[in-house]
């Protein structure tokens, strides 16, 4: 049997043309090629090598059309994107726009056995009476990490943190010599952390970055300004 795998690149063609065939009944490569936004040799070519490996019955100046194998296969990349786009749009909450478009990145280095346990979680949170408080939280504390809109005047110095509280880096003040070395722990703007409280002497404040636990002096803190999280 031909091998079917096939490169995320080529995965994109199969998942427009089905999406066009769905839309308008057939797909031309001008349609495939605006829809993607790329050059009509480049679809030409992509187009030539699906219809090598049996996915799609290409022939010029006629409409692209999906073999069974190929529309299969369109299926399985049509699910992954909607169940990531779910995911990111209903649990991350991010807009529409943005979870289709990290969907697209995402779908193609997912496997089975990852997405169908992501696709679990996300119903077990939007429908389980024992979840509600997590929705309130997601609803409440998601749209504030990492925003674009973020006011200057809800910043303040890290070190003003309390211990046990939650902010994202709205800041780091360009002029702090250690902005390399604190990038290099990521710890860029938009970062969520937990401060967790200074060292016994006051010298240094212990954070918690995702997973890690990073000791920085007190001095260079004041210089990375945050955003405290509702919680």
């Amino acid at each position: 049997m031909e091998n079917k795998i096939i490169s995320s690149n080529l995965e994109d063609y199969l998942e427009a043309i089905a999406e066009l065939v769905e839309i308008n009944g057939h797909a031309h490569t001008k349609a495939i090629a605006e829809k993607l936004r790329i050059t009509m040799p480049s679809v030409t070519n992509a187009l030539q090598t699906l219809a090598a490996r049996g996915l799609v019955t290409y022939q010029s100046h006629t409409p692209v059309t999906l073999t069974a194998a190929g529309a299969q296969q369109a299926a399985i990349i049509r699910n992954r994107h909607l169940a990531m786009r779910v995911f990111f749009s209903n649990i991350l909450k991010l807009d529409s726009a943005e979870a289709d478009e990290v969907a697209c990145k995402v779908e193609h280095v997912l496997g089975e056995k990852v997405l169908s346990r992501l696709v679990c979680l996300t119903e077990a949170i939007a429908k389980r009476d024992d979840c509600r408080p997590l929705r309130l939280f997601l609803e409440k504390v998601m749209p504030q990490l990492h925003s674009d809109e973020d006011d200057e005047d809800e910043l303040i110095p890290l070190p003003q943190l309390p211990a046990g509280k939650r902010a994202i880096v709205g800041r780091i003040d360009e002029s702090l010599k250690s902005r390399k070395k604190f990038a290099d722990l990521g710890l860029v703007d938009g970062t969520f952390l937990q401060m967790e409280g200074p060292s016994p002497n006051g010298e240094f404040l212990k954070i918690k970055v995702l997973y890690s636990s990073l000791a920085i002096r007190a001095q260079e803190a004041e210089f990375i300004m945050v955003k405290p999280t509702e919680e």
